[in-house]
């Protein structure tokens, strides 16, 4: 189950997702955001979050949607990074738990929830 709709994506993700490609990438979002939060969703169910977590979880899955449909190719490449003379190029991404990228806004909205404690809940 996804945790944002397409009309949440429309208020708060960036619009980059053609609605053909938009049910997976929130479907996609929303697994990758059960290992940030450790299966703490999935436990609680999302219905039973308060309204604070759901929001930031809302936003937060849209903003992950967005992330891995701009640059989710280059997320799976083996290199961290690339020179050629005087150019050199990284990307920078944060490797949050389960081993997934994503960015700060995510981490940031996230963190507030409580759903990110690495201690038990």
């Amino acid at each position: 189950m996804a945790y944002a709709t397409d009309t949440d994506y429309a208020e708060y993700g960036e619009g980059v997702i053609p609605a053909d490609k938009l049910d997976s990438a929130l479907s996609r979002a929303s697994d990758q955001l059960d290992s940030l939060t450790y299966n703490r969703i999935v436990a609680r169910g999302f219905d039973d979050l308060s309204p604070f977590q759901q929001l930031n979880v809302t936003k937060a899955v849209c903003q992950q949607a967005d992330f891995w449909y701009k640059y989710g190719d280059f997320l799976n490449m083996p290199l961290a990074g690339y020179s050629a003379g005087s150019v050199s190029l990284s990307f920078k991404a944060i490797q949050g738990a389960g081993g997934i990228q994503t960015t700060e806004n995510v981490v940031n909205l996230l963190k507030p929830t409580g759903l990110t404690n690495r201690g038990l809940s």
